[in-house]
């Protein structure tokens, strides 16, 4: 059997965040376990968290791993991880980490964003790179948080540039339906948005419940070996920390 693609799965992952309309901090923490499917297999689990402190300081971690048929197949685990402030409705990342774990290879991803210079390093195994970056630029992870915010006051279109494997990619998000959708986390209705990567067409929709904070409850991708879709598990809110 053709082995699955986890990568494919934690491009889905990459779109999950959560961001309530509060006047004082508009990031509430939360825990969220999420289950992908791949046609009638659920292939993959994601543990997506954020934190954030009083003083705006937020941590956001996500850690994917195979389930079921596909882990026969493949042993990774992927961690995704962004930190940084949130400065009024904005997000400004500090740090990015990207490491997948592979049973004989280890990739690992690291940025760093010097706002006083306005440029982000990178560092890999195989090469470095630095380049110059506008305001507002956000990393892989990141951009989740900032189109969270902008559900949250109401915008149908946001979009966001990118640092991304040496260049500023241009991700752009547009409102296109109202739905009603049901998953194994209940019923919702939900704000359908799409997503278009430097402009090609668009092969990502996402749905988004105002009644869980504009957390997205389901996200469906596009891709050469089928359509993947991930669905909201569980979902517990934390406390604030100092």
């Amino acid at each position: 059997m053709r082995s699955l693609s986890l990568t494919k799965v934690t491009a889905l992952l990459l779109l999950i965040a959560s961001v309530p309309a509060t006047a004082k901090q508009p990031l509430k923490p939360y825990t969220a376990q999420y289950q992908v499917s791949k046609g009638s297999f659920v292939i993959g689990k994601a543990e997506i968290s954020l934190s954030v402190n009083k003083q705006g300081v937020y941590n956001y971690r996500g850690f994917t791993t195979p389930v079921g048929l596909a882990a026969v197949f493949r042993k990774d685990e992927i961690t995704e991880q962004s930190e940084g402030h949130v400065v009024g409705d904005k997000i400004v990342p500090d740090h990015y980490r990207y490491h997948h774990k592979k049973p004989k290879k280890l990739r690992e991803i690291s940025l760093s964003f010097d706002w006083k210079k306005k440029r982000v390093a990178n560092q890999t195994a195989d090469s470095n790179w630095s380049m110059d970056i506008p305001t507002g630029t956000q990393d892989k992870f990141s951009q989740q948080l900032s189109l969270m915010l902008s559900l949250c006051q109401g915008q149908k279109l946001a979009e966001f540039e990118v640092a991304d494997g040496g260049l500023l990619k241009t991700y752009r998000y547009t409102e296109v339906d109202r739905e009603l959708i049901r998953t194994e986390s209940g019923e919702f209705n939900a704000i359908k948005m799409a997503r278009n990567k430097e402009d090609k067409p668009s092969r990502t929709a996402l749905w988004f419940a105002p009644s869980l904070n504009y957390l997205p409850v389901k996200i469906s991708k596009q891709e050469k070996d089928g359509d993947y879709v991930m669905e909201l598990v569980s979902v517990s809110w934390e406390e604030q920390t100092d």
